[in-house]
């Protein structure tokens, strides 16, 4: 049984962590931070070096049966194709009633794949957690890359109940919001809100690179919303082409639904329907604004405001800094348009209407045009 609610237990609470990548070496720093003694493995030995040596694991293992011996729960994030796999390795050196659990971005195969060999002394409780970044290996490593992110949990009614809530609190205490799926539901919709776009992104690069190639200097050009639209093309390539493929049914059915969106949209400048393009993009406009506010699915509900800033060095952190000062916990923060020269657009949120309040009075006092979204 874990005792994670107090540190005294969670020091003796060995968690092993399999890929000691982005992913994996965030994950330990943030237990680290949170008490708990961690080890880890991964087939690069200066990779473990390194995630020793950031405080990422407590000590350098001899091998994966040293890393994974006497873990409660065991995370695995290596490579989407490969966690069953390592999942098998490890079962031999682990002790009953151990835990598996991964980091892995496609769900139904990797279940699937598990659930045919696990032995009835051990439990797998898939998961993902909606995080990252376009930098990969142990060196991007975050303690606080989890923080305020949704991790999803899959649901299975071969999966204890007692086994979910494990790890469940485990996710909690390095800041992550829960969120349960079924295995179908998430490939789904992340093949939609996650897949898609990074395709998408890498399109758009090659598109214009193909342009670049025609007439020199286009990507000179490329401003703020191209970069930020296409920042996600810098992910692995090697890590893209094992997600995408593993849920390559549901990609195609996404793609699919894009290309059905791209054609009306070229019919109607074919036609030049100047009220359908209008409608077409207020559309997509209203739809864009709802993301934040969902409830549902992979954004929990949160609580808006809107402020302009100057395009000037500091004035991002002025902002912070006042709400900081007041004690206010900002639960996620984008920047919504930037007009280089002129003012850009700060959308802030936190966690209840009463900060937001508190917010829009403080920001009001200091001179900042704010407004509740």
């Amino acid at each position: 049984m874990l005792e994670l609610d107090h540190p005294v237990g969670r020091s003796a609470t060995k968690i092993a962590i399999i890929g000691l990548g982005l992913m994996g070496g965030s994950l330990g720093l943030a237990l680290t931070r949170a008490g708990f003694t961690v080890s880890g493995w991964n087939r690069s030995p200066e990779a473990i070096q390194e995630a020793y040596r950031i405080g990422a694991i407590s000590a350098v293992p001899a091998n994966l049966e040293e890393a994974v011996s006497g873990a409660a729960v065991v995370f695995v994030g290596t490579t989407v194709e490969t966690i069953p796999e390592m999942i098998r390795r490890c079962i031999p050196f682990t002790r009953p009633g151990t835990i598996f659990t991964d980091l892995g971005s496609i769900k139904e195969s990797i279940l699937e794949n598990v659930m045919q060999f696990l032995p009835s002394t051990h439990y797998f409780v898939a998961g993902h957690p909606m995080t990252g970044s376009e930098q990969h290996g142990i060196e991007a490593a975050d303690p606080f890359l989890y923080q305020n992110a949704a991790y999803i949990i899959i649901e299975d009614p071969r999966t204890p109940e007692t086994a979910i809530a494990k790890v469940v609190e485990l996710v909690k205490l390095i800041g992550a919001t829960i969120i349960k799926l079924t295995a179908g539901e998430h490939d789904r919709t992340v093949a939609m809100v996650s897949h898609l776009p990074h395709l998408i992104a890498a399109t758009l690069v090659r598109t214009a690179g193909m342009e670049e190639g025609k007439h020199p200097g286009t990507l000179n050009l490329a401003a703020g919303g191209f970069r930020d639209t296409t920042r996600v093309a810098l992910g692995s390539p090697a890590v893209w082409e094992g997600i995408v493929f593993q849920n390559k049914d549901k990609v195609i059915r996404a793609i699919d639904s894009f290309q059905q969106e791209l054609e009306r949209l070229k019919l109607l400048l074919t036609q030049e329907d100047h009220p359908g393009l209008r409608e077409f993009l207020d559309t997509a406009r209203e739809t864009r604004r709802q993301i934040p506010a969902k409830n549902k699915g992979f954004l929990t509900l949160l609580y808006e405001m809107v402020v302009t800033i100057e395009d000037k060095p500091g004035a991002i952190e002025e902002v912070l800094l006042h709400l900081s000062r007041a004690g206010l916990n900002i639960k996620d923060i984008e920047i919504l348009r930037v007009r280089e020269g002129d003012a850009g657009t700060l959308r802030i949120a936190m966690e209840n209407s009463e900060a937001v309040e508190t917010a829009i009075r403080i920001l009001g006092v200091q001179g900042f045009k704010v407004r509740r979204r």
